[in-house]
């Protein structure tokens, strides 16, 4: 019987419904955009909190669509993330380090549009270009404990402000889905074994299309 019912619910699942017909009818459109502004990042597990490292983010997307309502975004964005621990003059404390990790952003995201905003959500995975550390304030060199791996998968969610037909502003926020580094066999106190990206990403967009 489990079976059974488990056989009509893929047959439900595939066989397109009347609206989904006609939606296949309408021709696709699509709209180019381009993305650059400031991303606010911090790295889960890492015994520090706050969106504290400021760094760039800039890239560009293609909006795809049958209809007004709803559409898939495809991007590619250069992202710097990490996290920077703040010193604390008042309280006697001027410890102060930073990670920086910089990333290219491959978000495919699903939105749901309204006349003047929209929103949406979907899954990011993104490439490592590079990991860089400063301890001393002498500026940042390459990393000398952490091993990232190449790929961070994470998952995003949008939202974005029209102003008009071609400028809006968006805002996102990613979190990665699984760690970015493997645990070290003998590893420091600020090392957590769930060390996870978390970005927010505030832009201004032109689309052209």
């Amino acid at each position: 019987m489990n079976k059974l019912i488990s056989f009509f619910s893929i047959v439900c699942f595939l066989l397109p419904s009347k609206q989904t017909i006609q939606a296949q009818d309408d021709p696709l459109k699509f709209a180019a955009r381009v993305n650059g502004g400031l991303s606010t990042t911090q790295v889960h597990g890492d015994q520090i909190s706050g969106f504290n490292k400021f760094g760039y983010t800039a890239g560009a997307s293609v909006d795809i669509r049958r209809k007004a309502s709803s559409g898939v975004q495809f991007g590619m964005f250069l992202t710097q993330k990490g996290s920077r621990r703040v010193p604390d003059p008042k309280n006697g404390d001027y410890t102060t380090w930073s990670y920086r990790f910089t990333y290219i952003d491959l978000p495919i995201i699903k939105t749901w549009d309204a006349q003047d905003w929209w929103i949406g959500a979907g899954i990011q995975p993104s490439i490592l270009v590079r990991g860089e550390e400063d301890f001393y304030g002498n500026g940042f060199t390459e990393l000398s404990y952490l091993e990232l791996l190449p790929v961070d998968l994470g998952a995003v969610a949008a939202a974005g402000w029209k102003f008009n037909s071609l400028i809006s502003t968006e805002v996102r926020l990613s979190q990665s889905l699984m760690p970015i580094s493997e645990r070290p066999d003998q590893p420091v106190q600020r090392w957590n074994n769930f060390m996870m990206n978390m970005a927010i990403q505030w832009m201004i967009t032109l689309s052209v299309g």
